[in-house]
């Protein structure tokens, strides 16, 4: 029996780029992350809310067929509600994933000066509270026109004419809305 040869092989190391920036690298794939995380979010809040319509229309049907039920007013209330919400929670996914992207970017900056470095950070501090103000607009628009549709419901439901309970109820709508008003005027004023 005659010995094996054994062949040697030359191993070559990997070829590695000739200069790799880990901290960019990183922020893309943060980045990237983030943004796949919020449209899953944004999808399972469609699917809620698709959900939650299907189940009142269920609902609805099962209460026309009562003798003597109640009008479906409650019913069309917690519908547009469920959708209000639903659009609610994905203008605050996104706004969490472009407060991620805004971080990212700030990374992939990396200024060379104190004085620049400096100015990054205000400015991705300023453009955080203006995400997060347009968002509580945004929220507080969802919550008025919700305040609108509980008060239109409720006037033909109970089939206001125009006397003092009409009213009344046009003076809560007031309300609300000078109420959403001063929010936003408060959050402009906060910020500017």
């Amino acid at each position: 029996m005659s010995p094996v040869e054994r062949t040697q092989r030359e191993s070559k190391a990997p070829e590695t780029p000739a200069k790799m920036d880990y901290a960019e690298y990183t922020a893309k794939l943060f980045t990237s992350g983030v943004g796949r995380i919020a449209e899953v979010q944004k999808k399972t809040v469609d699917v809620a809310a698709q959900q939650s319509a299907e189940a009142i229309d269920m609902w609805k049907k099962a209460v026309q067929k009562l003798p003597g039920a109640p009008g479906l007013f409650l019913l069309e209330l917690a519908g547009s509600g469920f959708e209000r919400l639903a659009e609610s929670q994905k203008c605050v996914i996104d706004m969490a994933a472009e407060q991620s992207r805004a971080a990212a970017d700030l990374v992939k900056e990396r200024p060379a000066t104190a004085a620049k470095g400096t100015e990054g950070v205000v400015g991705f501090a300023q453009e955080a509270i203006d995400r997060v103000v347009a968002t509580e607009k945004k929220v507080l628009d969802h919550s008025a026109a919700q305040a609108r549709a509980v008060m239109e419901a409720t006037k033909q439901l109970f089939g206001f004419d125009g006397g003092a309970v009409d009213a009344a109820a046009d003076s809560i709508q007031r309300g609300v809305n000078a109420i959403v008003d001063a929010q936003k005027e408060l959050l402009h004023r906060a910020v500017h």
